[in-house]
Formats: C-alpha cells, sequence, structure tokens
C-alpha cells in the first residue's frame, strides 16, 4: 500500500495452518505473499491453539509439514503485533471461535480472515469486517468500508 494505513488483520488457525500445508495456495499468498499489505495481529490466545495443532502428530503428517515450512509460519507468527485479550464475549455459535473476534476486537483490527462459517455468518462484527480468502484479496472499496488487504 502506499503511504495509507494497512488495515489490521487477524488470521485465523486453519487461514495460517492451510498456508503453511499448501504453499501454492490462496492462503499461502495472503499469509506469505501479501503480508507487507497488512498488520498481522495476534493474541496468546490463538498463538496457544495454533502450537496445540502444530504439535499433534497426525497434523503434522496430512500436512506434510516440513521443519521448513514450520520455521516460515513462526516467522510469520513471530512478526505479528501481539495484543492483551481480557475479555472474550460468548458471540459465535462455536465458542472456540470468539478468542477470534475478542482478538480482533482487542487490535481495533478491520478483517478477520477466516474460512469457518461460524465466524463468517457474523459479519460484520462490531464494524470488524469477517471475510474468506478470496474475499480478502485487493480489490476496489468503498469509502465506508476499511481499506481491502
Amino acid at each position: 500500500m502506499n503511504n495509507a494505513k494497512k488495515p489490521i488483520v487477524v488470521l485465523d488457525t486453519q487461514i495460517l495452518l492451510r498456508s503453511v500445508g499448501k504453499p501454492n495456495s490462496l492462503t499461502a499468498k495472503i499469509v506469505f505473499g501479501m503480508s507487507n499489505q497488512y498488520e498481522f495481529v495476534i493474541s496468546q490466545l490463538i498463538l496457544a491453539e495454533i502450537n496445540d495443532v502444530l504439535s499433534r502428530p497426525q497434523v503434522m503428517a496430512k500436512m506434510k509439514l516440513t521443519d521448513e515450512r514450520i520455521r516460515r509460519i513462526t516467522e510469520v507468527i513471530a512478526g505479528a503485533r501481539q495484543v492483551q485479550v481480557d475479555n472474550i464475549a460468548a458471540v459465535s455459535r462455536d465458542p472456540k471461535d470468539d478468542k477470534f473476534l475478542a482478538t480482533a476486537l482487542a487490535a481495533d483490527a478491520h478483517y478477520i480472515v477466516s474460512e469457518d462459517k461460524d465466524l463468517l455468518v457474523l459479519d460484520p462484527y462490531q464494524k470488524i469486517r469477517i471475510v474468506n480468502a478470496l474475499d480478502s484479496l485487493p480489490t476496489t472499496s468503498s469509502d465506508d468500508l476499511p481499506p481491502r488487504l
């Protein structure tokens, strides 16, 4: 982006994992190829979920996660701005998704990028757009919406 402020974005765990498991995918483009176009924020709650999932041997095998792929996602996560989440409201029909909403609120995020229908159905949530990977790609946006990724 030019001199405009970068949109603040929360990526859900599945977006991050898919980007590592499928390095030529749309999610990989968002996580690795477009990372200079937005500010990625994360909370300790999301980080704990990512670490939990990545520690499962069946996930490692299914996604063919090599040390190099894990290093790449670790670097992306390390570069994220970490926010403190003090309150998690029960909002989503899947309580495990509330941490993404709470993180986005704590960060004053513009977007949550997710493929989770329990989150997508909430779009918009308190002025935070919840979009799938395809909808997060750059397009012309209207003046009343935050800038696209």
